[in-house]
């Protein structure tokens, strides 16, 4: 209970100097929700979401990489880089930046050649947000310790589970969602 009330007096303090009240007051309770249901350790999240941020960085700033159609997902240091670019090259060298950053692990890059198409994109974004929501309404898994990527009908789910039934329900989850081509398992045991 202290760490969620340590979490809104930050959030409260930082949103009345952005002026963004209403939005940090809904991420903060989901990132509160995401924090508690989560099987890392808090100290290793808040690892995962600065390494996730160091790579986005280093990637933006590279030249002639369209970075925004990359989505990073670090879990105990493990990268996962998932979406596509329109060259091998460009892929190649995205991997490459991601493995000299300090503190990545490893690199698993599902990075496909070719630029997305909008009707694509959009399909993609439906079936993430199906296969969420019906993980967050499963009572066997949790849905806010399962992190969801969707690239041209494929899903990738990642994330710490304690229980192999959990694994298992997720991608029975996943399987379910209209649209969805495959489902890719990337979820790491706790060893609880």
């Amino acid at each position: 209970m202290t760490t969620f009330r340590l979490m809104i007096a930050l959030t409260l303090i930082s949103a009345s100097l952005s002026g963004c009240l209403a939005t940090a007051i809904v991420g903060t309770a989901t990132t509160t929700a995401k924090v508690v249901h989560d099987k890392r350790t808090l100290g290793q999240q808040f690892d995962d979401v600065a390494l996730t941020s160091k790579i986005d960085a280093r990637l933006i700033a590279e030249k002639d990489m369209p970075s925004r159609w990359i989505s990073i997902d670090v879990i105990n240091g493990d990268v996962t880089l998932t979406g596509s670019l329109p060259t091998s090259s460009q892929i190649d060298r995205a991997v490459f930046i991601t493995k000299s950053i300090e503190g990545v692990r490893s690199v698993d890059s599902k990075l496909e050649v070719g630029a997305p198409k909008i009707k694509g994109l959009l399909s993609d974004s439906w079936i993430t947000t199906q296969v969420k929501t019906r993980l967050l309404n499963d009572k066997v898994v949790s849905g806010l310790g399962i992190h969801v990527d969707t690239v041209n009908g494929k899903v990738y789910l990642k994330g710490v589970v304690k229980q192999n039934v959990e694994r298992v329900r997720a991608k029975e989850i996943a399987r379910s969602v209209d649209g969805v081509t495959a489902v890719v398992d990337l979820m790491q045991s706790s060893g609880s």
